[in-house]
Order: structure tokens, then C-alpha cells, then sequence
């Protein structure tokens, strides 16, 4: 991977497709690809043309705003330069009311390199090492797990917010804004 990948993460919309207009124009340069944690799909579809890739999965609330769309999946595997990323939103993986061990026991058994989720409204940062146990898996090599936090409705006292994860060489960056 030649220079470093930005990517633009959004969870947790709710009806305040402005607040992702806002969290767009904040970028410095376009991002290479939008990946957008469920729940406020009909959202981001008020903001074409985005610009960017979008990688998309449903969220829980996602169901009502949908109207018959099976094609947006639950969960989602991308591989963008040399991580393979796993998109959730969480909700099946309980991560609101037993944490994230088992979403990331997950993302390991399924070869990630990074968890990306949402439905908290929390953002949330975590690093697991090569070698470190999670549930029943021993993580083969290490894993970043991200949630942006929510543009729509933040639980957490803050302002709404984003996420913005770099995709380097030498590592990966990982960052919030708000709006």
C-alpha cells in the first residue's frame, strides 16, 4: 500500500443526515471511502452524491427506514489496502450490554485486522494484542476495535461524531471528530 488510506466511519445517524454533510465538508480531502455502521442507512442516500466508496451495513433501527431492502447486509468483510476490516453494527453481538469481547472474538475468528461498529452511540477505542485470549479465541495477530460514536444521538455527553481511521504502511491511525 503506497502512502496512507483515509476512510470516513459513521454510526448511528437517526434522521441528522446534516450532521453527516457536516462531517464530510470537516475532511481535509475527500475521503477514499465512507463505511457507515447501520442505523440511518436513509440517511446517507439524502447525501448522494457522497464522493466516495461506500461500504454499508443495516443496523437495528435500519429495518424501519429500509422498506424491503434484504441487500444491505448485517455485517460486512473489506479488505482496503493490506487490513481486512469487519463492519458491524453490534447489536447482534450484545456489545451495549456485555461489552465488546464478543464481538471481538468474533472479528478475530474471522480474520480481521479491525473491528468497526457502532450502536452504543459511544465511541470507543481498543487494542488487543497477537496472542491475547478473547472468549474462547487467541488472537493470531493483533486487533483494533473502533466505534465512532454517533452522529445522530451521543450517549456518551459529547458532541455528535465520527470517526476517521488511516490505513498505513507502518500501522493504523485511529480518530474522532465532531460536529
Amino acid at each position: 500500500m503506497a502512502g496512507a488510506m483515509t476512510l470516513l466511519v459513521v454510526s448511528d445517524i437517526h434522521g441528522k443526515s446534516d450532521r453527516l454533510r457536516a462531517a464530510l465538508a470537516a475532511q481535509i480531502k475527500p475521503p477514499d471511502a465512507i463505511l457507515f455502521l447501520g442505523d440511518g442507512y436513509a440517511d446517507i442516500t439524502r447525501c448522494e452524491p457522497l464522493g466516495s466508496t461506500l461500504f454499508a451495513v443495516r443496523g437495528n433501527c435500519d429495518v424501519w427506514s429500509l422498506m424491503g431492502m434484504t441487500d444491505l447486509p448485517a455485517e460486512l468483510t473489506v479488505t482496503l489496502g493490506s487490513y481486512r476490516i469487519l463492519m458491524m453494527h453490534g447489536d447482534r453481538h450484545g456489545v451495549s450490554s456485555g461489552g465488546i469481547d464478543r464481538a471481538a472474538a468474533y472479528a478475530a475468528s474471522k480474520g480481521a485486522d479491525i473491528l468497526l461498529y457502532g450502536h452504543t452511540h459511544v465511541k470507543h477505542e481498543a487494542h488487543f494484542a497477537e496472542g491475547d485470549t478473547l472468549g474462547c479465541v487467541t488472537l493470531q495477530k493483533p486487533l483494533h476495535v473502533f466505534n465512532p460514536g454517533s452522529l445522530g444521538s451521543p450517549r456518551d455527553g459529547g458532541e455528535p461524531s465520527f470517526g476517521v481511521v488511516e490505513l498505513r504502511d507502518n500501522g493504523v491511525l485511529l480518530s474522532w471528530g465532531s460536529v
